[in-house]
């Protein structure tokens, strides 16, 4: 375990990590903030439509996720020429996405009758789809060392212009607006001028088939979690209102700053354990790793909690619109540790198991389901209701995916040995 903490070794590393966890106290000064001049009705709103975004990653179809997997791994097995094709065809389908999208999203829009408090959201709302249309291609052709040294200084910028303009919020919910507006166009420019992959969009049908057939399962995958992560908040919308999604905005925003660290984690160790694989044909290094960093990141994040917890009071009476929300936040805190249950499907995807990410996938969602039932039987509360329902299905699918992992690498192993 100790090899982890080789400082000189592992730099890049520590700064990607470094680059990422800086914004969870960012995130953290910027969301109070945030909850200070905007009030829990608008955050409701703006909570809502974050839910529905996930929703529109559906035009991808599972192509950025092959390129993902087989980029790194075609570098690792010395075929640059196809890597570079996967690029080229990822590129070509994306500018595809992203005129589709825009041609549909009009006549989507109009089909509602939205009140004006809810146009100039919904506006945001559509360019930040648009641009994370293209941004989730390039963020996925940073693989090597010297790509996420790059990736950690866009990092580092990203987060000061969050940290600098935060102030916009003062101007109320349209500042608010034209705060996340600024960090998402300014990190799609960063992102594009520092890329990596210099290639121009490119069809080739082979890869583009391959990619297909190897991305599909695990959009699916990807796609199927990212939904079965909104249900607590459908819940929650479905049977109460916008008062109480603003109440509930701020554990929102608590889980989703702690899970940068999973999040930056993945993304860092996936195209590294790829190229890896594609090298050595050997998971038993990966497996090792990968429990290595559930250890350190318990402890690393439970002691976090635990600052948080003991000074979580102080900070609630500047914001007295969202004393509500202090129980709630405490609560909420007990999640933190188990957050990485959100890579019970990392070996799944690099070995491309597609039995095992549907198994996850579908263990996932019968346990948030379920838990929602049973819980809401015994507890009155309905944001409890949600909280204890995400604690459950937490650590629940944290324990099953560690126990399907361990067996994916003994089935590897032996099948590695029986064809020796």
């Amino acid at each position: 375990m100790f090899k982890l903490f080789q400082i000189p070794k592992n730099k890049v590393l520590y700064k990607y990590l470094f680059s990422s966890f800086l914004t969870i106290p960012v995130s953290l000064v910027t969301g109070f903030m945030i909850f200070r001049f905007i009030n829990p009705y608008l955050m409701g709103i703006w909570s809502t439509l974050t839910v529905f975004e996930t929703y529109s990653t559906f035009l991808r179809l599972g192509v950025v996720n092959g390129m993902n997997r087989e980029l790194p791994y075609s570098m690792g097995s010395g075929d640059v020429e196809r890597a570079n094709k996967y690029a080229e065809t990822t590129l070509a389908y994306t500018i595809l996405n992203i005129v589709i999208f825009i041609l549909i999203a009009p006549v989507v829009a109009i089909s509602f009758d939205f009140n004006g408090l809810y146009v100039a959201a919904i506006c945001v709302s559509l360019i930040r789809i648009i641009l994370s249309l293209y941004t989730s291609y390039l963020s996925g052709t940073f693989r090597s060392d010297d790509n996420f040294n790059k990736l950690s200084n866009i990092q580092f910028t990203v987060t000061l212009i969050k940290l600098l303009f935060c102030p916009l919020v003062i101007f109320g919910f349209n500042g608010f607006l034209a705060y996340q507006l600024l960090i998402v166009v300014s990190n799609f420019f960063l992102l594009h001028y520092f890329r990596p992959l210099k290639l121009k969009p490119k069809f080739h049908k082979t890869e583009f088939f391959h990619l297909i057939k190897t991305g599909l399962p695990l959009f699916f995958k990807s796609y199927a979690i990212n939904f079965i992560e909104t249900i607590p908040s459908l819940y929650l919308i479905t049977f109460s209102n916008e008062n109480k999604m603003g109440i509930y905005a701020p554990i929102i925003m608590l889980l989703s700053t702690v899970s940068i660290l999973p999040n930056t984690l993945m993304s860092y160790m996936y195209p590294k354990f790829s190229y890896k694989l594609g090298k050595t044909n050997d998971v038993t290094d990966i497996w090792n790793k990968l429990l290595k960093l559930y250890l350190v990141s318990f402890i690393f994040i439970t002691g976090l909690v635990i600052v948080i917890y003991f000074f979580i009071d102080y900070f609630i009476v500047v914001f007295p619109k969202y004393a509500d929300s202090l129980p709630y936040i405490k609560t909420a805190l007990l999640i933190c540790p188990f957050v990485f249950f959100k890579m019970g499907n990392f070996i799944n995807e690099v070995l491309k198991k597609i039995k095992y990410m549907i198994g996850f996938a579908f263990t996932y969602a019968i346990i948030q389901v379920a838990s929602l039932y049973i819980i809401s039987q015994y507890v009155v509360d309905i944001i409890d209701v949600v909280i204890f329902s995400q604690l459950a299905t937490a650590i629940f699918v944290l324990l099953i995916s560690l126990l399907l992992n361990y067996k994916l690498v003994v089935d590897f192993k032996q099948a590695k040995i029986a064809s020796n």
